[in-house]
């Protein structure tokens, strides 16, 4: 059996520390990275792959790895030598991948979902002890995730996965380590029985130091009692107001002093702080917790209520590709989710949607990627907010599982960081609508409970487009399919109330 042992690592970008004396081990098998956006999980796939050096520590038996990283604006490492074999491992994984021959010659005009399956199978292909994919089903529609993990599942060597897609985690993963508050929890077994271990784990951290708050609030009492003694007994043996006539007085006021009488007080105001300080130092490190949930401002809406129809026709997707929709109303309160194949049109859609609802001017649309210049728009529109305003947003962005503070560096933000920041800026003013194109992408699997307590709660109209089958679930979204017909024509229509996804 093969083994990946982290030793000791600890990795720092100029003066803030991602790791500080990390110990990990993997075994064979698909082990899941789990944590928030920022908490350095590209970080440590890239120290695994020798793509960073640890300033210190080392990592024991990553000699033959192969890293599959997020983006795919390059060919994928061995995409020549793989294309160029012609024998039974190539066709069978071709074949394992729903992979065409044609893909390999137009690599610029390929979906991001068939370039991750291009990917995958070159990584298959290479035979690592060690392959590392770091959110490989971000733009994956439902069947080509299907794919993927029946393909992965034939991995023999140590596989690291990270992901936020819940059912990803669960079908694919038998080991996981959660990352809190710079902390690393491992567990054997998949991601949902992971979290719940780890909840009670830190519900009965939070209960120590409950009762450890309560003996420190009975001695800080008992302090304060002490020192009013300390006080009042100062106060009777001091000389400043007695009468210097009486003699008979200040005698006794020496032999108390003289004897230690007004020291009991003052030991025991001691002893009782040490105590304190003992116990405050045996409080449990545990991350802080903010509410989660959005409060979505929606009181214009309850005024002007929303409607929109849409007349049947047709959308022009490319060269002799259509996608044909059917009349479409949408009310308020409507929550609506598109499905569909890569390259079916799901995103040009709701690009015609938009257009016809340009008028209304209170809405959200959120784009799968956001452009440079949205991105320099949006931080010139957050530094231009009054304080007030910004409060609103940072506390947006909280609840969104964020630091607000690690989110004022526009060169620093990670793609979910960023998408947090994104939604929270538009979210201060009142929406009639929000517009989703794959939300849950980039983001971690906090932000996404939050975003669907959030949208749950929503009164008004929304529409998603959504590969995160237990995002569509938990919102309890209608459901609008796109299938292929004949001749490169699809159908959008409405899912019967049977549908499953």
């Amino acid at each position: 059996m093969q083994y990946l042992q982290i030793n000791n690592l600890t990795f720092k970008y100029t003066n803030y520390e991602i790791f500080s004396n990390l110990s990990l081990s993997f075994e064979n098998g698909w082990s899941c990275l789990v944590g928030s956006n920022g908490s350095g999980k590209t970080t440590l796939l890239k120290l695994i792959a020798k793509i960073l050096k640890p300033q210190v520590g080392n990592i024991v038996g990553n000699d033959l790895v192969y890293y599959c990283e997020q983006t795919l604006e390059e060919k994928p490492k061995g995409f020549d030598e793989f294309i160029f074999t012609y024998n039974t491992k190539t066709f069978k994984l071709k074949e394992l991948l729903c992979i065409e021959d044609d893909w390999f010659y137009r690599w610029d005009s390929l979906s991001y979902g068939e370039k991750k399956r291009i990917q995958i199978a070159i990584a298959l292909f290479m035979e690592p002890d060690l392959l590392l994919l770091d959110e490989p089903t971000n733009h994956l529609d439902i069947k080509s995730k299907e794919i993927l993990i029946n393909s992965l599942k034939n991995f023999r060597g140590i596989g690291i996965l990270i992901s936020h897609d819940r059912d990803v985690l669960n079908s694919l993963c038998h080991n996981t380590v959660i990352i809190k508050n710079k902390k690393f929890y491992s567990y054997k077994t998949n991601y949902d029985k992971a979290l719940r271990e780890l909840n009670q784990y830190l519900n009965f951290l939070q209960k120590e130091n409950e009762n450890i708050n309560i003996q420190i609030k009975k001695l800080e009492k008992n302090i304060q009692s002490q020192k009013e003694k300390v006080s009042q007994s100062k106060s009777r043996l001091s000389k400043k107001n007695i009468n210097t006539k009486n003699k008979s007085l200040k005698e006794k006021i020496n032999l108390a002093k003289l004897t230690g009488k007004d020291k009991h007080d003052s030991k025991l105001v001691t002893n009782f702080t040490k105590k304190a300080q003992e116990l405050s130092s045996k409080r449990n490190e545990i991350e802080k917790s903010f509410g989660k949930g959005i409060k979505i401002k929606d009181e214009k809406s309850k005024k002007e209520k929303f409607s929109f129809f849409l007349q049947k026709g047709e959308l022009l997707l490319g060269e002799e590709k259509v996608l044909k929709y059917e009349s479409l109303t949408i009310n308020q309160g409507d929550k609506i989710a598109i499905i569909g194949e890569n390259g079916s049109g799901k995103s040009s859609f709701l690009k015609l949607l938009i257009s016809k609802i340009e008028p209304l001017k209170s809405y959200l649309y959120l784009p799968q990627e956001i452009d440079k210049k949205e991105i320099v728009k949006l931080f010139e529109s957050i530094n231009s907010l009054e304080n007030e305003k910004k409060g609103e947003l940072f506390t947006l962005v909280q609840r969104l599982s964020s630091n607000p503070k690690n989110l004022l560096d526009n060169d620093k933000l990670s793609p979910g960081e960023l998408r947090k920041l994104f939604i929270a800026k538009a979210l201060l003013d009142n929406i009639q609508l929000i517009v989703l194109d794959e939300p849950t992408n980039h983001m971690d699997i906090d932000s996404i409970q939050s975003l669907e307590e959030a949208l749950k709660e929503y009164r008004n109209t929304l529409i998603v487009v959504s590969h995160d089958k237990t995002f569509i679930k938990n919102i309890q979204l209608k459901i609008y399919t796109i299938t292929k017909g004949l001749n490169s024509i699809y159908e959008l229509k409405e899912a019967d109330a049977n549908n499953k996804i």
